[in-house]
């Protein structure tokens, strides 16, 4: 039988993969949004008719691309913090058995899995308004072209951002995050349990 000290290296080498595999996806998800949104100057989310139609906008709902690049990037930044946490857990067999680092590690895990389900949302719904709003425009009869799910062609040029395809995948990416960092944030957790009930590591040192 396994002992349980190579239990553990085996949890954390699991949980080293899934989350290099989510760091991966956010960032991603990340440089998609930025590549589409002119790193948030340039917002195609939420867009409403009534937006539309003004032709004095060039800009629309700026905040909410800014908001799910802010969320992504902080995503991001946590996952890399927990990737080398785990990284180093692998290569030098330390597990963390203070009170403190576990709480430090739980709070990057909760900070990932929100702001990257954040960033799902605000693209996915904001994508979703913006080609509904155009699919209705196109319907009254008005002559105009937007593609959900492609880049974007103006008087012969292209393609051009946003490209729909890209940000279907920033949110999907996204969303794959979400779930894999939960997937590690468990296995982080039967670690930590595994060591409770085996050597008290959870119990801070005085």
């Amino acid at each position: 039988m396994p002992s349980t000290e190579n239990k553990n290296q085996v949890l954390s080498l699991v949980t080293f993969v899934i989350l290099l595999v989510s760091l991966g996806a956010a960032g991603t998800s990340l440089n998609l949004i930025q590549a589409n949104t002119n790193n948030g100057a340039s917002c195609s989310f939420f867009i409403t008719e009534s937006q539309l139609e003004d032709q004095s906008l060039v800009n629309y709902n700026v905040p909410t691309c800014k908001l799910s690049i802010a969320s992504a990037t902080i995503a991001t930044i946590c996952l890399a913090l927990l990737t080398a946490i785990e990284l180093i857990s692998v290569l030098f067999k330390i597990n963390a058995k203070t009170l403190i680092a576990k709480i430090l590690q739980i709070g990057f895990f909760s900070g990932s899995i929100l702001f990257l389900f954040i960033t799902t949302v605000v693209v996915s719904a904001g994508w979703g308004k913006t080609c509904a709003t155009n699919k209705n425009i196109t319907k009254t009869g008005a002559d105009t072209y937007f593609d959900c799910t492609g880049p974007q062609y103006l008087s012969g040029l292209g393609p051009l951002a946003p490209n729909g395809a890209e940000i279907i995948t920033a949110a999907a990416f996204a969303g794959i995050g979400v779930l894999l960092t939960i997937v590690a944030l468990v296995l982080f957790i039967v670690k930590q349990m595994k060591s409770k009930t085996n050597y008290g590591n959870l119990t801070p040192n005085n």
